[in-house]
Formats: C-alpha cells, sequence, structure tokens
C-alpha cells in the first residue's frame, strides 16, 4: 500500500475528532514551542509561549517523539516514538487534527520527521521490520499526506534528520542499532553495529555522501543532529560500548569536508553525560551547541567554531531543547521547563513558568520560525569569544 484513499482518511480523521481537545490557538506574533507530553490524563501534545504557558493541547494516541513544523507554520506533524506506526498532522491554530500518516506493512516510524524547503513533501524516518535497512518515507503534504516513494536511508535505525540550508539534501542520522518491534528495544546487530551520517539528494533519494565514525567508535550511535545555516551538521551519540570506554559524544561533520570529528571534553563533565546524548540544538546565532542528557540530568554546551566546551547546566530528566532569546528553552520529565541567558562556563537556569513543572515533557521542543531567525543570521554569524 503507498497511500490513503480519500475513504480512508475520512475515517482516520473522524477517529482524530473524538481524541479529546482543550485549548484555542495561540496569540499571534509571539514567540511559541511545541512539545510532546504525558501524565495521568494520557498523551498530549502541547503549544507554549515564550513564558512556557500552554495556549493549546491535543491529545495523542499514545507518546509522541519528534515534531516537525511546516516552513510557513501553518501545521505541525507529530512522530509516534520507535516502534509506533502513527504520526498526525495538526493545524497550529488550534492543534486541530487535520491528517494521519498511514504506514505500509514492515514499517514503523523511528520518530523524527522534516519538512521539504517548499513545504509540499514530509520525510519520516523508517525501519523495514524483515530486510532492517533504514529507510525514508516520503510523503506527499499537499495531498493528505499520501505516501508516494520510500528511499533507503544510507544505514540502519535512521533517527533523527533534517534539511539541508540548500533545500536539495537531507541529512540522516543513522543511529546504526537494528532492532524488530517483537523484541522491543533490544540491539539485534552489536557485533556489526555501525551508524553513519547520511546525506540524500531530495531528487532520487540517492545517497551521495556518507560518513562513519571509524571502527573504535563503532557503537557510538548517531542519534539526533542539527543543521547550521552554512551547512555544517552537528550530532550527539548514545554510546552502547564498555561503560568504561567513555568516548566523546558531541560533534560535527561538514558534508563535502572530510571525516566527521567529535569533541572532547574534560572527563568529569563527560561522566555526566552518562553515555547519552538526548537532543542537539544550536542557538539563534548558530554558535553555540546545547546538548542534553536525560540520563546524567546535565546539558553541555560547546562553541561551533571550535568545538570548545563551554560548561553544563543541571536540570533533572532534561532532553528537549530549542533556542530562545539569547541561549535556549529546556524541557524536562521532572523539573518542567528552564531558560537559559548568554551561555557560559556558570550557566544559570531560570524558571520561566513554575506552573509548567507538572508537565512531564518528552523527548523534543520544536521552535516556531526556527528556519526565518536562523535565516536572518546566515550573513551577521560571529565568532564566540566566551
Amino acid at each position: 500500500m503507498t497511500g490513503i484513499d480519500r475513504r480512508r482518511l475520512t475515517a482516520v480523521l473522524a477517529g482524530l475528532a473524538a481524541l479529546p481537545f482543550v485549548g484555542r490557538g495561540r496569540a499571534s506574533g509571539r514567540a511559541a514551542f511545541a512539545s510532546a507530553r504525558f501524565g495521568a490524563s494520557g498523551a498530549a501534545v502541547a503549544l507554549l509561549d515564550a513564558d512556557g504557558a500552554e495556549s493549546a493541547t491535543q491529545a495523542l494516541p499514545e507518546r509522541g517523539h519528534g515534531l516537525a513544523i511546516a516552513p510557513d507554520g501553518r501545521r505541525l506533524v507529530v512522530v509516534a516514538r520507535r516502534p509506533g506506526r502513527w504520526a498526525l498532522v495538526l493545524s497550529t491554530d488550534d492543534l486541530a487534527p487535520l491528517a494521519r500518516l498511514a504506514l505500509p506493512a514492515g514499517r514503523h516510524f523511528y520518530g523524527h520527521g522534516c519538512f521539504s524547503a517548499d513545504g509540499q513533501r514530509f520525510f519520516t524516518t523508517e525501519n523495514d521490520t524483515d530486510g532492517g535497512d533504514g529507510i525514508v518515507g516520503v510523503w506527499d503534504a499537499t495531498a493528505g499526506f499520501e505516501r508516494i516513494a520510500e528511499w533507503r536511508s544510507g544505514g540502519v535505525g535512521p533517527h533523527d534528520l533534517a534539511l539541508a540550508p540548500d533545500g536539495r539534501r537531507l541529512i540522516v542520522a543513522n543511529g546504526g542499532i537494528r532492532t524488530h518491534p517483537d523484541s522491543g528495544r533490544d540491539m539485534l546487530n552489536r557485533d556489526t553495529m555501525q551508524p553513519t551520517l547520511a546525506a540524500l539528494s531530495l531528487d532520487d533519494g540517492s545517497v551521495v555522501e556518507r560518513v562513519d565514525l571509524g571502527a573504535e567508535l563503532r557503537l557510538a550511535s548517531i542519534r539526533h543532529l542539527a543543521v547550521a545555516v552554512d551547512g555544517e551538521v552537528v550530532f550527539g551519540c548514545q554510546f552502547e560500548g564498555d561503560k568504561s570506554v567513555m568516548p566523546p559524544l558531541v560533534g560535527a561533520w561538514r558534508p563535502g569536508g572530510g571525516a566527521a570529528r567529535l569533541w572532547e571534553m574534560p572527563d568529569a563533565a563527560l561522566a555526566r553525560l552518562d553515555d547519552y546524548v538526548g537532543s542537539v540544538a544550536l542557538d539563534r546565532s548558530g554558535t553555540v551547541v546545547a546538548a542534553t542528557s536525560p540520563r546524567g540530568g546535565t546539558t553541555a554546551f560547546f562553541a561551533r567554531g571550535s568545538g570548545r566546551f563551554l560548561g553544563l547546566a543541571d536540570l533533572a530528566d532534561v532532553c528537549g531543547v530549542a533556542a530562545a532569546g539569547d541561549g535556549f528553552l529546556l524541557t524536562s520529565g521532572a523539573a518542567g521547563m528552564r531558560r537559559t541567558g548568554a551561555i557560559g562556563a556558570a550557566t544559570r537556569l531560570v524558571d520561566p513558568q513554575p506552573t509548567a513543572a507538572r508537565s512531564i515533557w518528552d523527548n523534543h521542543l520544536a521552535a516556531f520560525g526556527d528556519r526565518r531567525q536562523r535565516s536572518a543570521e546566515t550573513n551577521r554569524l560571529v565568532k564566540l569569544t566566551v
């Protein structure tokens, strides 16, 4: 099956309409974010203003994972956690349901998706459960999110993905871990695991470039990434090897520029990450990188140009992160949300909305207007002086 017919789409939307709905609209002109959350009342997605206050919510079938906002800011897609098989398209006016992506047999989502630059196509990371290859699903965002193609992801276990600034390539983080829904989250290929970063052509899905981290770091699963306006890719890893090894977990790759490089950290700070980076983001200037560790309860900050470690900021179960003001907004599954100011060796966290601590925020945070804000910074990137 390659798509959803009109009858099935009608039935899907009718089912979505029956889900609980709370809240109306988001105020025009406000900076805004979106995140999945869960709790006693079930799983949901929420729109947030710049102070962290919720302006609309929509119930979800199960816990959500990644979120993608269309370039025009009018649609939001929430993708299920691995090995989920649902992804919902919602209006960003009030989170009203618009469509639900229908996967073919033998596929499940890995949790992330992104739009093409013109908003006409949507891409999702998926698993071929029989063959084990990584898949990128291609959906027509102009026609009810009908599935129109699928491409090989350039590796196994694709997780995060992002559009390159030229709008012609898709950057995919292939974690290297083969799984199967029948085995839960068990790794089925430890002896052959090989994470990669791949650049795919949006013309035909072909892999135009691919790098790995070398044999010594083949157990460092590349899971999340962010792409700067100059094309450099920053990424975070989750190490599946011996706990005593403690390799670097955050690094950068410039497509067309050779090997990926991992950034060094002091041993004490690296140990705090507990072999696990849950999300990465760039600040609005594109010069500072934040890498969260829910296991370690901390966020590491780096200068992108040099890879220099800038410091840690502690927050229990922190994972979601997005650019906000001159720093970042961070969300937690245990301590609500916090905001940073300018990043330095003693980064302070401020609680923008104490009541938000009641929410158990899921893994990722998406920022409205992020593409426009970052594009405006292209001509004024500055070197860090901290």
